[in-house]
């Protein structure tokens, strides 16, 4: 290639030289031109832009119809990229993704609660982000048509919150965990343990631990604790005093202890409020509970633990907290020799 000096160059030599291979700056030879000719110069400018950045104007543009869902025009896109690069593997499989979910979504839009969830169930194949975002979209504005919403769910995952959640819109996730517990689903601790991973998400630990702890109290059948966003909760399954039931097997296979099991080691806190408002009230549920086998055994030894602590604290001395803990002894020794270490009597 011929070398140019620091001197403006002819107009003879700039013609010879390829539109891609200059750039104009401010002061040269250009400031000097025939104003007329400037237009024609930035059109060409601009079109040279375009043509060195077509590929990645296309494909944003690709990327906004995935998220949209208007997948004939983001096919017809990648097919004009295609005829360029005809083996681009990736290529080839974003197209295929697009064709594959516009039949797919084709005659949805008054499909039922199953038929929504068999989209679902597909979500995990698809490896565009732009295009799951669209069918959660999707997914979410169908599910919003229903008239209770908040009552619509298909086991494990299949309910507005999660969808909210899967799309990074925590607040609004939570809204609807939480109108499906007011609603009175059975499936409690799921919803409640599902909240508290919203509330883990939003950076509140100290809240979400307290529906954390109400899942495992009151429907701990039912909570998944494996897949929760809370390493800490997670964790708990795996803590010396929750592996270590040599004498307990059965109670291996239920997370109804963790709620001790979190107390122990200083993640859960007892709530002692509802025996110092109305201890006679709580007494009288307790025992009611304990003759006719209302509760589980862990959550029952917990109502123990809590009047335990409360008589211990609060009331100093009490005669009755040999009575509770001859109660909790007979109930579960290996449980009652945790707390009696815990509290430093063991």
């Amino acid at each position: 290639m011929a070398t140019y000096s620091k001197a403006c160059p002819s107009q003879s030599n700039v013609d010879n030289i390829p539109n891609d291979r200059y750039v104009i700056y401010p002061g040269s030879w250009a400031d000097q031109m025939d104003p007329a000719d400037t237009g024609h110069k930035e059109t060409t400018l601009q079109l040279d832009l375009f043509t060195d950045n077509r590929r990645t104007i296309l494909l944003n543009d690709a990327a906004g119809l995935l998220r949209l869902l208007e997948l004939e025009k983001a096919s017809a896109i990648y097919a004009d990229l295609l005829m360029d690069e005809p083996d681009d593997e990736a290529l080839l499989h974003v197209k295929f993704e697009a064709e594959k979910w516009g039949e797919l979504l084709s005659g949805l839009l008054d499909a039922d609660a199953h038929q929504l969830n068999a989209i679902y169930l597909l979500l995990p194949e698809v490896t565009s982000l732009r295009l799951r975002e669209g069918i959660l979209t999707f997914l979410i504005d169908r599910l919003l048509a229903f008239p209770s919403p908040e009552l619509v769910y298909i086991p494990p995952h299949f309910h507005l919150g999660c969808l909210f959640r899967e799309m990074g819109r925590h607040v609004e996730a939570g809204y609807w965990f939480v109108a499906a517990l007011r609603s009175g689903r059975a499936e409690r601790g799921r919803f409640l343990a599902w909240h508290g991973d919203v509330v883990t998400l939003c950076g509140d630990d100290a809240a979400a631990m307290e529906h954390y702890q109400a899942a495992f109290l009151e429907d701990p059948g039912t909570v998944e604790i494996d897949s929760l966003a809370n390493r800490t909760i997670r964790n708990l399954l795996h803590s010396p005093d929750h592996d270590n039931f040599d004498e307990e097997p059965d109670d291996r296979e239920t997370d109804a202890w963790l709620p001790f099991v979190g107390w122990l080691n200083g993640t859960f806190s007892l709530d002692l409020n509802v025996i110092t408002l109305d201890r006679g009230d709580f007494v009288n549920y307790l025992q009611l509970a304990d003759d006719e086998a209302k509760l589980l055994p862990a959550r029952l030894w917990y109502e123990y633990l809590r009047y335990a602590e409360y008589l211990r604290t609060c009331l100093r001395d009490d005669p009755e907290l040999v009575r509770v803990r001859r109660r909790m002894k007979e109930l579960n020794a290996y449980m009652f020799a945790r707390y009696m270490k815990k509290i430093g009597r063991g």
